[in-house]
């Protein structure tokens, strides 16, 4: 069989030789690379990317393959040092090594390869440092992105083919060298997510006139060019994040007239934003000035954009009513600045928008009507503001929804069933506001995605629904400091999320959509290279594609832990488990269903009207952090499986009628006394022997102000006592004065009277050290 008709294999046309082999385009190979292929004398491409290569290291032999002008072996998880035999592919043009596994550093002999086009090593675990490209006048593409390359950039004097250079994701330190300056071709520039420092000056920028990309982010880079210096290029792409730009806003970015995106957020900025700046390009896809410390007022910024934008100007000092804002956006976030009035410039924009954030301002007055027109919203972040009103009943518009933010403002009213509607919520907070009403049954049968339900500090009251059994994904209910009455449901053991191990899901995270400018990828050869053309030559124009990016949102809850309220974010929240009832009016008993939830890291119903028995296998419970059950009725013994937790960082079960020996365990007497103070009959370490207040008539337990205090209390006891005893004392002192008798016999009373009470506290104090 003609093993030249077969997809993937090319021949010459003459000599029937096979001269390129490209398996890529079969999904799913699995295997290693056989040592037949070095009978392909003829062969000039050989492209294996996207085989699973189960790990196994690049064979030594690739490099006897002297023809050789294409090695593309991307994404084939690939493991092992890059064989320094690779350096003998003297006529290699394109070598792709990326999206492996590979290790150790880049062999030094691969530099006398001056005949590369095309190089990329990108997303392995190569160390070491950057070897030395300078001379190598034909590369074009230098790729070696998210490794751990260490030491200084090299120098580049020579690359003059350079076009884009990807160093990004690294450990590379130092300066970046003065000859990057002298790269007239270079269009893209990479070196963000690294060590860098210095100071970017006019050499840097000299000759880069045909720069249209540009990230320095996350570096330690000051930019200091020169007041008269003409930049030679105009970029389409700045990202400039946590670079030192400030205080002064950069006025070298006014001559920037067709960028796209712009990033310099975090960049030390203490200026009002120069009237000049929101005469944006049309064709912006973000515009990220967050985190500086930018001021004053923002101007009418209604352009109208070819597309959809992102704008974000969070965590500033801006301030004053927003005015009309672009009505093409896909995202906003103006949250942590000062601004005031009503959301009434929401409704001017169009239906694009996937991201809202206003948190954090001074925003007052009810929510518009409007929100039907935002279909497309994943995330809505309103909290923090002085908002007021119902809900709106538009909200059940929003069935793309998956995050929802309303804590801490002044919602009034029932939560609207129109939010049934919502099915995709994951996260909701509505926690800090004057909500009333049931918890609808709808919560649990229709949003059955949610993992956080936080109601907290509201006025909900009624029972609490059987239909909150339903949420299996729940990892999160906070329902404390409401007005709930009635029994703790049993089948709140039936939450599935916290009774088994997580899956690796990041539920934390959501996506949603902006439009960025992302520049186009080259194909892996050189620029212009098809598979259709067979790759004819370098020197086709770059083209940067306009892709639509999703970017991520990371959840946030503010927890009440430990009798602290505390943020937890991705790397927290995606482990917790949380039931927070406290401070309501639930009655009954703690349901024995409770220790289903092995997972529960946290378990608050203090402040409650519980009463009866702890269940005696609440000590199953072995991933429980914090257990409060402090201000009930809980009466009976502690039980001893309690002490079995050897996890349990946090307890309080202050305030009961707990009675009987605390169990001996090392975590339950590693707790303060306060742990157990208002339970008058409980003893043991770390008791003393007397401690806490006294039961009231009714059985339950009176803290210290409704009693005066316990020393109040014992100050008005010894005081009764000695008033008795010289009463009386000198009662009987006078009858045996008087009395002879009496006299003789008190005396021989008293005496009988001494022995028995030395021989009653003997055996009292010995009983007692027994404890």
């Amino acid at each position: 069989m003609d093993c030249c008709k077969w997809p993937g294999v090319y021949c010459d046309t003459d000599t029937g030789h096979v001269t390129e082999l490209r398996l890529s385009i079969y999904p799913n190979l699995v295997g290693k690379i056989n040592r037949s292929v070095k009978l392909l004398k003829q062969l000039q491409t050989l492209d294996l990317s996207g085989i699973d290569f189960q790990s196994n290291q690049i064979p030594n032999f690739l490099g006897s393959l002297n023809t050789l002008q294409h090695l593309h072996l991307s994404n084939a998880n690939l493991s092992g040092p890059i064989p320094h035999q690779l350096g003998n592919l003297s006529k290699l043009i394109s070598l792709d090594l990326s999206g492996n596994l590979l290790q150790g550093s880049i062999p030094i002999s691969l530099e006398p390869l001056r005949s590369l086009f095309y190089i990329n090593l990108s997303e392995n675990l190569l160390t070491g440092p950057v070897p030395n490209f300078g001379g190598w006048s034909s590369l074009t593409s230098l790729l070696i992105a998210h490794n751990s390359l260490n030491g200084s950039i090299p120098d580049f004097t020579g690359c003059k083919s350079l076009l884009k250079v990807d160093l990004s994701g690294n450990r590379l330190s130092g300066d970046l060298p003065n000859s990057v300056g002298q790269l007239s071709n270079l269009t893209s520039l990479d070196v963000s997510s690294n060590s860098l420092h210095g100071v970017i000056s006019d050499l840097h920028f000299i000759n880069l006139s045909s720069l249209t990309y540009l990230d320095m982010s996350f570096n330690s880079i000051s930019f200091n060019l020169s007041s008269d210096f003409r930049i030679p290029f105009q970029l389409e792409t700045i990202k400039l994040q946590s670079c030192k730009l400030g205080p002064s806003f950069p006025l070298w970015i006014k001559t920037q007239t067709s960028f796209q995106h712009l990033d310099i957020s975090s960049a030390g900025i203490s200026d009002s934003v120069p009237v000049w700046l929101w005469d944006l390009p049309l064709g912006l896809k973000l515009l990220n000035l967050s985190s500086n410390d930018l001021k004053g007022t923002l101007p009418n910024i209604s352009s109208d954009f070819d597309q959809y934008p992102g704008l974000d100007l969070s965590n500033n000092r801006f301030e004053g009513r927003v005015p009309l804002l672009p009505f093409k956006l896909a995202s906003l976030n103006l949250s942590r600045n000062k601004f005031k009035g009503d959301l009434s410039f929401l409704c001017h924009i169009v239906g694009e928008l996937t991201f809202i954030d206003l948190s954090s301002n001074s925003f007052s007055g009810s929510l518009p009507d409007c929100w039907s027109q935002f279909q497309k919203l994943v995330i809505l972040d309103l909290s923090y503001n002085n908002l007021s009103g119902n809900i709106p009943l538009s909200f059940g518009f929003l069935n793309q929804l998956e995050a929802l933010y309303l804590r801490k403002n002044a919602f009034v009213g029932e939560v609207p069933m129109s939010l049934s509607n919502c099915t995709n919520l994951r996260f909701v907070d509505l926690g800090e506001n004057k909500l009333s009403g049931t918890i609808p049954a709808w919560v649990g049968e229709r949003l059955t995605s949610l993992y956080v339900l936080v109601l907290r500090s509201n006025i909900f009251n009624g029972s609490l629904s059987s239909q909150l059994c339903l949420l299996n994904n729940l990892n999160v209910l906070d329902l404390s400091n409401n007005g709930f009455v009635g029994n703790i449901p049993g089948c709140f053991g039936n939450f599935t999320s916290m009774s088994t191990k997580r899956s690796g899901n990041d539920r934390t995270n959501h996506s949603y959509k902006s439009y960025h400018f992302i520049p186009g990828d080259y194909h892996p050869t050189f620029p212009g290279c098809t598979v259709e053309s067979h790759c004819p030559g370098a020197g086709a124009p770059v083209v940067y594609p306009t892709q639509e990016v999703h970017e991520e949102f990371i959840d946030n809850a503010l927890l009440a832990w430990k009798g602290i309220e505390r943020s937890f974010g991705r790397s927290i929240l995606e482990l917790l488990n949380i039931i927070d009832l406290s401070n309501n009016s639930l009655s009954g008993k703690l349901p024995i269903e409770i220790t289903h939830l092995v997972e529960l890291v946290s378990l608050n119903i203090s402040f409650n009207k519980l009463h009866g028995e702890l269940p005696k296998d609440i000590g199953v419970l072995r991933s429980l952090d914090s257990l409060d059950l402090s201000r009930n009725h809980f009466s009976g013994k502690i039980p001893s499986s309690l002490s079995q937790l050897d996890g349990l960082g946090y307890l309080d079960l202050s305030y009961n009628n707990l009675s009987g020996k605390i169990p001996i365990g090392t975590q339950l007497q590693g707790f303060n006394s306060s742990s157990y103070e208002g339970n008058p009959l409980l003893y043991g370490p770390p008791l003393s022997p007397v401690s806490g207040p006294t039961p009231s008539t009714t059985g339950v337990v009176e803290d210290d102000n409704e009693l005066g205090g316990d020393n109040d209390f014992w100050k008005s006891y010894y005081m009764g006592m000695g008033a008795g005893f010289a009463a009386g004392f000198w009662g009987i002192c006078g009858l045996v004065f008087f009395n002879c008798r009496c006299r003789h016999l008190f005396f021989a009373s008293l005496s009988l009277a001494q022995d028995w009470i030395y021989v009653t506290l003997a055996l009292f104090f010995r009983k007692f050290k027994r404890f």
